[in-house]
């Protein structure tokens, strides 16, 4: 009897396991989930549509969105320059289309207020990023210990550990051009270990057919191409320069009323630093990431006469 009831126990607590894993995970002990992370628009040229969930809008300068799920889409002489919450530029070039598979972030750091200036990003954060077409620059501020970047086309998947990259991403194959910084590409499934990229060199990742695994081929950046990827991550290093983000609490899920501005949220925007809804899926957390733009400090009001305007000489 008592064997019996044993076993009748083990069994209802496997299937409490087996069918509750999500619950399990939940609760597991020193793990607390951070806010939403964001991006953020800091230049926009020509036509470019932002998805988040089942509605798709027009990047406008100075506005935030909500990153994970986001999907990135510029028209022919369009271009854009974002910054992730974690504090990495972006720069995506002309007829090209990403997609933010995944970028979460855990909590601020609680000295976060004292490294505002600093190069450090404000916690640690995972990103899953997909580019389908087209070209990107990425820089990065320096991750710290536990944070992973990778981004994917095609053909490649590059592990980012910090510096200035460009990925361009063709129906012919993946160019990565490694221009400061450490990272690792892999060709293919079957490319466990991949190969490591040193500052100055390109990885051509190219696909003969359907059939067979992609070669990666490794040698130096091109000359005719440096100005081309210097402009590209100059532009997502300038991006950094304009925002900062910070951590508020959310009080509850808000209305239009308490916006002040029912235009920007029926659009799908609203203006940086917003706190009842930020963007596109804002989330009734307890905490919430704000942009807030950098204001260039003002000019000095001095002004200088030359000498032989003074009266008298």
């Amino acid at each position: 009897m008592k064997t019996s009831l044993s076993r009748l126990l083990l069994a209802c607590l496997s299937a409490a396991v087996v069918f509750a894993p999500a619950s399990f995970a939940q609760r597991q002990p020193g793990k607390t989930r951070g806010p939403v992370s964001k991006i953020y628009v800091a230049e926009t040229k020509g036509e470019t549509q932002i998805q988040n969930g089942d509605k798709i809008y027009t990047a406008r300068q100075a506005t935030a969105f909500d990153a994970p799920g986001t999907v990135i889409e510029t028209k022919a002489e369009a271009h854009n320059a974002f910054v992730y919450s974690n504090g990495t530029g972006l720069f995506v070039d002309q007829s090209s289309r990403l997609e933010i598979s995944r970028f979460i972030q855990e909590p601020f750091r609680t000295d976060h207020a004292n490294q505002l200036n600093t190069r450090y990003e404000p916690s640690v954060s995972q990103s899953n990023v997909f580019l389908s077409f087209g070209a990107i620059g990425i820089c990065t501020s320096q991750l710290i210990s536990g944070s992973s970047m990778l981004y994917r086309t095609p053909q490649a998947s590059i592990n980012i550990r910090g510096g200035r990259v460009v990925i361009e991403s063709t129906p012919e194959g993946t160019t990565v051009d490694l221009l400061e910084g450490d990272l690792t590409v892999r060709s293919g499934e079957k490319d466990v270990g991949g190969q490591i990229l040193r500052a100055g060199e390109r990885a051509i990742i190219r696909r003969e057919n359907a059939d067979v695994e992609p070669v990666l081929t490794i040698q130096p950046i091109p000359r005719d191409a440096l100005s081309a990827d210097d402009r590209r991550v100059e532009m997502a290093c300038n991006a950094r320069k304009s925002v900062t983000f910070e951590i508020i609490e959310r009080k509850a899920q808000e209305g239009l009323d308490a916006t002040g501005d029912e235009t920007a949220v029926a659009d799908g925007t609203a203006p940086a630093g917003a706190t009842p809804d930020e963007a596109a899926g804002a989330q009734a957390d307890t905490q919430e990431i704000v942009a807030q733009p950098t204001v260039p400090s003002s000019p000095s009001n001095n002004i200088v006469i030359s000498p032989d305007r003074l009266p008298g000489t």
